[in-house]
């Protein structure tokens, strides 16, 4: 592993404007990391039956897709999709393998313990693993089914967003992940590193959450908040969007300043064009 790659132990304040320096990042992102996420949402709709399969397949991947669009948009002054695509692809087939082995010991964890139920229960019983039957009827009028379809429609997006992240941080770790994804190290030198990222920032972060003002507290029960209250209802899963695409810029903003040393935002100065711009130049 790269020297440049070991990770840092970052200062007390300097973590303190990881949320400020996370939301001006979302706020240039947010647009593209939606429609991402709100495409593949939107496609899982028409598989209703294939969809958890396909969400949990899927879910670690869009986290680094989101983790790429923000870094884009950090160091680039224009968004293209050709360039995303090419940045985005090697890591997601990475993390794809790494996906597969996890969902796959998952499935025989599953399997094991249905089979052990069906055993254990009595002949005639009902199945202890199916699903309670839908309480909610269909909406009437066509103004309430377009309402309900929108807030389904980001419902999903929310249930793999938070869905990649436990998957991610159970299996790899967030930083982990990132750095196996993004930078091709080895899934097991990319998990110690990610977790050793923790340990050596621990103290820092801890001082950082003690001098945080009272308006981050603030936030954070909001947040919390609305998570709990999206998970409640359909109706508010709209919320858990604009959480969904916060996240990933938190994470990238934490990764880029223990493993690259790099404290600020990019300057809109300093920006870098989109590569595609000098091929449409020459044509």
């Amino acid at each position: 592993m790269s020297q440049s790659f070991q990770p840092r132990c970052v200062p007390s304040e300097v973590i303190s404007r990881w949320p400020a320096m996370a939301l001006s990042l979302w706020k240039r992102s947010f647009w593209n990391q939606a429609s991402i996420l709100l495409a593949v949402a939107l496609v899982s709709k028409f598989f209703p039956a294939w969809s958890t399969f396909v969400g949990f397949l899927l879910a670690p991947s869009l986290f680094i897709v989101s983790v790429t669009v923000v870094k884009m948009a950090d160091e680039r002054s224009v968004f293209s999709w050709l360039d995303c695509i090419e940045l985005v692809l090697p890591g997601v087939l990475r993390l794809g393998r790494i996906t597969l082995q996890f969902a796959a010991g998952f499935g025989l964890l599953i399997g094991a313990l249905a089979w052990l139920a069906s055993t254990l229960a009595p002949a005639g019983s009902a199945d202890p693993f199916a699903l309670p039957p839908a309480a909610a009827s269909r909406p009437d009028g066509l103004a309430a089914e377009f309402l309900h379809f929108c807030a389904t429609w980001t419902e999903g997006v929310m249930a793999m967003v938070f869905l990649g992240m436990f998957i991610v941080a159970i299996y790899q770790g967030v930083f982990g992940a990132i750095l196996h994804a993004q930078e091709g190290i080895c899934a097991r030198e990319s998990r110690r590193y990610g977790w050793q990222a923790w340990q050596v920032n621990s103290g820092s972060i801890e001082q950082a959450l003690r001098e945080a003002p009272a308006a981050f507290w603030q936030w954070l029960a909001a947040a919390a908040t609305g998570i709990a209250c999206a998970f409640q209802t359909v109706y508010l899963s709209p919320v858990g969007l604009l959480l969904a695409t916060y996240v990933p810029c938190l994470a990238y903003v934490a990764y880029r300043s223990i493993f690259l040393g790099k404290h600020e935002n990019v300057p809109a100065a300093a920006r870098a064009g989109s590569v595609n711009a000098r091929w449409l130049a020459l044509a």
